[in-house]
């Protein structure tokens, strides 16, 4: 998504990777989960007790940060509710397939890891285009191994996501991108890291064709933005705060890979900012400001709301250490968990 690497001890990777989703996950670790599905085999006799079950978790669509809520799982599909009522629906099965000598149903629900790091296992499933973490994973486990029951069950049509804006209505694109650009939400971004010199464009055909959903160029300290390809305004907020990261990368390299040291890598291979430090860093970033700005106006007590940073830095580590620091600067100062952050309160890992 950046048109430029941050120095200063940072790995440096093509700037044309592909946004999203798209490189397939690793041989072994996908041999060992095998192995820990067998146990999890559902037959026939087991659809009873699956459908109709609920799991709680986070789901996170998009490489989006995570949203807490539980998914309901039905012969016609899988239903997550987030925890402040919003509903999405998943086709619990898709299209007949030929595997192995003979037709199978594809599932939508499938094992991407287990993560034991945080004193208990948390069980990653892919669900769509995006994963889903829960420590008590249950029937998700039943479905990810494919039981064979699954294949009697009639496919769903999936419901496409329509766009943010369409692409044809090049007045709403460019009003779309300049209105992100001028309002508060930007005003806080770049009170942390500077406004670029040049007025906000749009993706052009190249980075389109590379799969770019914003694009930030040093060079020329520009910002574009492709809002007719992102399906809401939380994909557009997340850009442009990640694209905005990589000013920061490129204005303070040292500074930025001081925070950055002993950070491990990404874990799923299918998450944007695999193997590619840069990009990693910025998605980091990305996630620590929204979760500044979700528990800005929390409810819930301020311990809740810690352990919700254990669940994005699972998914993007180094969002943790970004958090703190980010809560360190003016702009959040009244932060209600700003003093819990900055005094170590936030480094606890406690998944629960």
């Amino acid at each position: 998504m950046a048109g430029t690497i941050a120095t200063g001890g940072l790995m440096t990777l093509p700037a044309s990777r592909p946004v999203g989703y798209g490189l397939r996950a690793d041989a072994n670790a996908l041999d060992t989960l095998k192995v820990r599905l067998v146990g999890h085999d559902a037959g026939v006799s087991r659809t009873s007790s699956v459908l109709g079950s609920v799991v709680p978790g986070y789901l996170s669509r998009r490489g989006l940060p995570p949203i807490q809520g539980r998914f309901t799982l039905s012969d016609s599909g899988l239903v997550f509710w987030s925890a402040d009522g919003a509903m999405a629906r998943f086709p619990l099965v898709g299209l007949v397939r030929e595997a192995g000598g003979r037709e199978r149903r594809a599932s939508t629900v499938a094992l991407a890891y287990i993560d034991e790091s945080g004193g208990r296992p948390a069980y990653v499933f892919r669900v769509d285009a995006g994963v889903f973490e829960t420590d008590m994973p249950g029937a998700l486990l039943d479905l990810a191994s494919h039981p064979g029951w699954l294949d009697s069950i009639t496919a769903t049509e999936w419901k496409l996501e329509q766009p943010l804006v369409p692409s044809g209505d090049s007045t709403a694109v460019w009003r779309t991108a300049h209105g992100i650009a001028a309002g508060t939400y930007a005003d806080s971004l770049y009170a942390l890291f500077g406004r670029p010199t040049a007025p906000v464009g749009l993706i052009g055909m190249r980075g389109r064709k590379a799969g770019r959903l914003g694009e930030y160029i040093a060079s020329r300290d520009s910002l574009a933005l492709d809002p007719a390809r992102m399906v809401g305004m939380p994909q557009l907020r997340h850009t442009l705060a990640h694209e905005l990261a990589h000013r920061w990368q490129a204005r303070a390299p040292g500074q930025v890979a001081t925070l950055w040291q002993k950070v491990v890598p990404i874990r799923d291979p299918k998450r944007y900012g695999y193997g590619n430090a840069s990009e990693h860093q910025a998605e980091a970033i990305a996630f620590a400001i929204d979760f500044l700005q979700t528990t800005a106006a929390a409810r819930e007590p301020a311990t809740r709301s810690i352990r919700l940073l254990d669940h994005y830095e699972l998914l993007v580590p180094g969002t943790r250490i970004l958090v703190r620091y980010l809560a360190l600067q003016p702009i959040y100062r009244a932060h209600p968990l700003a003093g819990l952050l900055t005094t170590g309160g936030g480094s606890e890992q406690s998944i629960h």
